[in-house]
């Protein structure tokens, strides 16, 4: 039976090795489309043996170097800039403390200039990860919501899914050209429902469930329907839609909610129920 973590949750040890093969298996999707195009290739050049080796080499190849380099790829994409020292010394207390309690060493710290109060975790593992917040997020939310988006970030982290978003939205950038909708194609490779999930087990990390649910309220009001979001440029800042916890930015209102539990007003009036 698997070990209680102290937060009341089943141990996510199988979680995070589930979640790592899952972003080896995502970062293999534009390599198949490589290692089929460099296997017709060399089989024509020299044998068909010849030619599924370098399929597979390819393959291979791809799904490393996606893993590893995503989180930096998506981090420049965004524009995503090093947190200055002593700009947020609330976050860096609140991200000590959470860490110190989950058993997560602290993530680096990025901040991207944008009035919009949002957050994301990225990540090759839970020991390497990466927690970027907008300007507008430490500008808008008080200490207890702030908490308590921290604590949705890092449960990302701490299950590996972070490890997932990097590499679903780099292989969704890479065969955008063969299909469209990239932010879709991310939500869907991620899970759809993760968000609800991190969302109850953030709660009963800093147990009080209002903490989240007022800071979904706040995002949820905030006057941001003429933003330009996903910040950043490109089809790979596009596909990050659905790896911020509020993903409705910009499409509050186009976007059915019946069914949708990562619509952030869904997931506040869940949180208000429990």
């Amino acid at each position: 039976m698997p070990r209680p973590a102290p937060w009341g949750f089943p141990d996510d040890g199988t979680t995070v090795a589930r979640n790592r093969r899952k972003a080896f298996v995502l970062g293999a999707i534009p390599g198949a489309v490589g290692g089929a195009v460099a296997g017709v290739v060399v089989g024509l050049l020299a044998s068909s043996v010849a030619g599924v080796v370098a399929a597979a080499v390819v393959v291979v190849a791809v799904a490393v170097a996606v893993w590893r380099l995503a989180p930096a790829l998506v981090v420049a994409a965004l524009d995503a800039r090093p947190l200055p020292a002593g700009r947020a010394a609330r976050l860096d207390n609140v991200v000590d403390g959470l860490c110190a309690t989950m058993g997560l060493g602290p993530p680096a710290l990025l901040v991207v200039d944008h009035r919009v109060p949002n957050a994301m975790a990225m990540g090759r593992s839970p020991s390497a990860s990466v927690l970027v917040v907008t300007s507008g997020l430490l500008d808008t939310l008080d200490l207890v919501a702030l908490e308590s988006v921290v604590a949705h970030e890092l449960v990302h982290v701490k299950r590996g899914e972070a490890t997932v978003s990097g590499a679903a939205v780099v292989s969704a950038a890479l065969v955008s050209w063969i299909v469209p909708r990239p932010a879709d194609l991310v939500h869907r490779w991620v899970g759809r429902g993760r968000e609800l999930a991190a969302d109850r087990r953030a709660a009963a990390t800093v147990r009080y469930p209002p903490g989240l649910e007022a800071a979904l309220v706040t995002m949820s009001g905030e006057p941001n329907g003429h933003e330009a979001w996903p910040p950043g440029r490109g089809r790979m800042a596009a596909a990050t839609r659905w790896l911020w916890i509020d993903p409705m930015v910009g499409i509050r209102g186009a976007v059915d909610l019946e069914g949708n539990l990562d619509a952030t007003e869904v997931r506040a009036a869940a949180l208000a129920e429990w």
